[in-house]
């Protein structure tokens, strides 16, 4: 069934940084955005930072208008609930679109696309984080059917960047394995500055020699200031990495003490650099 553009909704399932973001960046471009979260309290922090309906049940959605879903929760179980929902199921058998940017294992991926063959289901894993999200700045790498007229103009109002693959799976791969060299950037920045401090080196002194030099990277670079859950979502991309491979050219073993390691690396930074404002 077409649904007529200016009618169509876009159902946003899972406001945190990454879904908010997305959602709130499509209301601004003039989309009819509808915000769905469990967490009710999200839900109304959503709906009166934007202005546009959140809900938190699929029950409170009229499906009949809906032309795109995007899937924004954490897990692939997560994922399968909100595919199996009867509303989302009678848009999709309608003709409206699925965007999955939850990061899966590969193997769900091909899974999911093979359950829900013959519908339009996108894998759709995308990088950047929450400010390039509610700015139309994240990076998407997609595999599915090819797009619509109108699918596009929605990938536009969200992606600067948009890495196209042949096949499921694909896209999931190669986000657990940037994400994962990304947590071993972070974790090897701050053995390094915590190796110079150890040595008499001023720890602020060190980490902007190595923001400055050879050893920069965007992950070690944002060292100081990436909080707990930042770097607890590189670590369960690298985890999801370790399930799906039987072996690696990448140290996966050491991910598991990520948190404290930049934990106590950032401690040192904070502590030098306030030494260094007091002076």
């Amino acid at each position: 069934m077409q649904k007529d553009v200016d009618a169509a909704r876009v159902v946003v399932v899972g406001l945190g940084g990454i879904g908010g973001g997305i959602a709130h960046r499509m209301s601004e471009r003039g989309r009819h955005v509808i915000g769905v979260d469990l967490d009710s309290d999200r839900a109304n922090e959503w709906q009166q930072r934007t202005g546009c309906p959140a809900v938190s049940s699929f029950d409170s959605i009229e499906w009949d208008d809906v032309r795109c879903v995007f899937i924004a929760v954490r897990t692939a179980p997560q994922v399968d609930v909100v595919l199996a929902d009867h509303g989302v199921r009678k848009a999709m058998d309608g003709g409206a679109s699925a965007f999955v940017v939850t990061t899966m294992t590969p193997s769900d991926a091909r899974r999911l696309a093979e359950a829900h063959r013959g519908r339009r289901v996108f894998e759709l894993p995308v990088s950047g984080g929450e400010i390039k999200a509610r700015e139309g700045e994240l990076t998407g790498l997609m595999t599915g059917p090819h797009p619509t007229a109108f699918e596009k103009t929605l990938l536009q109002d969200i992606f600067s960047t948009l890495f196209q693959f042949d096949d499921y799976g694909q896209p999931s791969l190669l986000k657990l394995v940037n994400n994962t060299l990304a947590a071993r950037n972070l974790l090897n920045a701050a053995a390094a500055v915590a190796t110079a401090h150890e040595h008499g080196v001023d720890a602020f002194l060190a980490s902007n020699v190595i923001r400055s030099s050879s050893g920069s990277s965007v992950a070690g670079d944002a060292l100081i200031t990436l909080s707990d859950n930042q770097i607890d979502l590189l670590r369960k991309d690298a985890r999801l990495l370790g399930d799906e491979l039987s072996s690696s050219p990448l140290d996966l073993a050491s991910m598991n003490d990520i948190v404290s390691i930049v934990r106590a690396t950032q401690g040192l930074l904070t502590t030098a650099h306030t030494g260094r404002t007091r002076s």
